[in-house]
């Protein structure tokens, strides 16, 4: 193991460790171990080559940020899988190429998630900065960075977040906020992400870079 940044030369052996851990990955990502999937994402990370180093940052993120979202932390949730998006976005996939489908796929999910959490969390705000007389602060609720950093505070360390199955069976996020102990509404859903990529997706993605 190298220090954070440090790119040991690559050989064969450690290509192909690589590939094995990538899968290892997307199995404990799909499996909700976020904590553990970061740990290996980080050290395939360490020695990659972009786009595929670009690809592996957005996925730790996000992954960072899923641990957060089920461990109550909202705000730290928000801003990493923020983060995480912004690179995978980066990268410019395309859905209709069979190599990247699945990544385009992930970031589009991972995107829908945020705009819940945004939504979600603004509504719960709004409620309770409005109990609480403070309307002014709801106003700055726009989508900026600043607005991403002020939520979070509101019913921090409740349990607001948790992953089941909507109607149709699909693996969900589900969504219960209360606000002076009213539920601001019915639970609503969206898709948990889920990441359908292989070790050939991703060695494809860093051949198409190479040979464009």
């Amino acid at each position: 193991m190298c220090a954070r940044g440090e790119r040991p030369a690559p050989d064969d052996d450690e290509d192909d460790e690589e590939l094995a851990g990538f899968d290892a990955a997307v199995a404990l990502f799909n499996g909700g171990e976020y904590h553990a999937c970061h740990d290996v994402v980080e050290e395939l990370w360490y020695s990659a080559e972009d786009p595929a180093r670009t690809l592996l940052h957005g996925v730790l993120q996000c992954a960072v940020g899923f641990h957060h979202l089920f461990n109550q932390n909202h705000r730290g949730a928000m801003m990493e899988l923020g983060e995480g998006l912004c690179k995978l976005r980066r990268l410019r996939l395309e859905d209709d190429d069979d190599d990247q489908g699945p990544f385009s796929r992930f970031r589009d999910e991972v995107a829908a998630v945020l705009s819940f959490l945004y939504r979600t969390q603004k509504e719960l705000a709004a409620s309770m900065a409005h109990r609480s007389g403070n309307d002014e602060l709801c106003l700055a609720m726009d989508g900026s960075a600043t607005s991403y950093q002020l939520l979070g505070d509101f019913a921090a360390g409740q349990r607001l977040y948790r992953q089941g199955v909507d109607a149709d069976g699909v693996p969900s996020i589900l969504f219960s906020g209360r606000a002076s102990g009213d539920y601001l509404a019915p639970p609503c859903t969206v898709k948990l992400p889920s990441l359908h990529a292989t070790e050939q997706h991703l060695t494809a993605l860093q051949r198409a870079h190479e040979y464009s």
